[in-house]
């Protein structure tokens, strides 16, 4: 079983948290294993503070205290920096030791330098790095049942708040152009067609 390090910059999108979450906390066996550092935690924290300065501690707390519910097993801890590496951006550096002591597949990121970085190193990282776009089409491609069961949940999350949504638009908005168009397509599916029909108008 695969394990999943998400950035900070993955994390700190909703809609990109949502999907992580819930492809990991499926109903059958998962698909892979969501990992977690603290140091990512602090940094996603820290930025939804500077965004939202009279956020609750609810509203705030609450997104870590998810993330750990779903990976209640996945902190990484106990990692050693490697100062003698050329990192791209030397606040990356933890992302790397995190995944190589962690026995991680599989980083996501939106980081540019953290790209480079692999790209440079590729010849002895021990895992691959994704943007979420395609980390997330990965996803589709091999478990489309789970993104239908993924997608399902947030259209019946959605009919319970009763408010007008758009999931396409949202993964658009997330820098996911080509998951968005895959749910798109999925959305014509008569079982997610059903299910969007008793939403309210917006979707």
């Amino acid at each position: 079983m695969p394990n999943v390090l998400p950035d900070a910059n993955v994390l700190y999108s909703r809609t990109l948290r949502d999907w992580l979450c819930l492809l990991a906390n499926r109903s059958g066996p998962p698909l892979f294993h969501l990992r977690w550092t603290e140091d990512i935690l602090a940094e996603l924290v820290y930025h939804l503070r500077k965004k939202h300065p009279h956020f609750s501690d609810r509203q705030i707390g609450g997104v870590r205290d998810n993330i750990v519910r779903v990976a209640v097993h996945g902190r990484i801890k106990g990692y050693e920096i490697d100062p003698g590496l050329a990192y791209t951006d030397e606040y990356d550096a933890h992302l790397h030791a995190a995944a190589e002591h962690g026995d991680v597949q599989y980083v996501i990121t939106s980081d540019n330098g953290f790209h480079d970085f692999a790209v440079a190193h590729d010849e002895f990282l021990g895992y691959e790095v994704y943007t979420p776009d395609d980390f997330l089409m990965l996803v589709h491609r091999d478990a489309i049942s789970t993104v239908r069961e993924a997608l399902l949940e947030q259209i019946a999350y959605h009919r319970r708040l009763g408010r007008p949504f758009n999931l396409v638009a949202r993964l658009e908005d997330a820098q996911a152009p080509n998951f968005a168009a895959a749910i798109r397509k999925m959305m014509q599916a008569p079982a997610v067609a059903r299910a969007l029909s008793c939403v309210p108008e917006g979707t």
